[in-house]
């Protein structure tokens, strides 16, 4: 009876894959492309612009066009009928253009306070990177901080100069860079 079971179970399955048989492939013709067409290229057309606007001539620069001073007579000759010079027209002067008050002086904050509120800025942003252990930073966080420092230096640096404004983003560029670094 097992024998029969087996024999069943080994035999039924190749049945089912002898009535199996692969249809033939059909056989489809070949796609011919077409040719491309034929490239017709119109020539060009110019595009018209107006002619430029005419411009008068300039007038003469007073100061750099001087008289000449008139050649010295030979009285010894007989006096020949002297030629006209042409006469150059000289534009009438304008008078000069109106002249605008100075501006003033741009307004940045000299005052202690100021130096002062720098100076803490930098104080927090350098005790934030002294609180950051440098050895376990990747090399991509090393460059950060190296540029945290740098900026740190910049800041000094421009305060000493007595630029406020900018020593302060520096210090507060700085700063926000030990924070990231911190908190990663």
């Amino acid at each position: 009876m097992k024998r029969g079971l087996l024999l069943l179970l080994l035999v039924a399955p190749m049945g089912a894959c002898a009535a199996a048989q692969a249809k033939a492939p059909i056989e489809r013709p070949n796609l011919e492309v077409p040719p491309p067409p034929p490239r017709l290229i119109e020539p060009a057309t110019p595009v018209e612009t107006p002619p430029p606007d005419p411009v008068a001539d300039l007038p003469a620069n007073p100061t750099t066009a001087k008289p000449r001073p008139a050649p010295a007579r030979d009285t010894t000759k007989p006096a020949e009928p002297a030629k006209p010079e042409p006469v150059v027209e000289q534009p009438p002067v304008s008078p000069p253009p109106p002249t605008t008050p100075p501006l003033p002086p741009l307004r940045t904050p000299n005052s202690p306070d100021a130096g002062k509120q720098v100076q803490e800025v930098i104080d927090r942003a350098t005790a934030a990177l002294n609180a950051i252990d440098y050895r376990v930073l990747s090399n991509e966080r090393r460059a950060q901080y190296e540029n945290a420092k740098l900026l740190v230096k910049q800041a000094e640096d421009a305060v000493k100069a007595g630029n406020f404004d900018f020593a302060k983003n520096l210090a507060d560029k700085a700063e926000r860079i030990a924070k990231e670094l911190q908190t990663r």
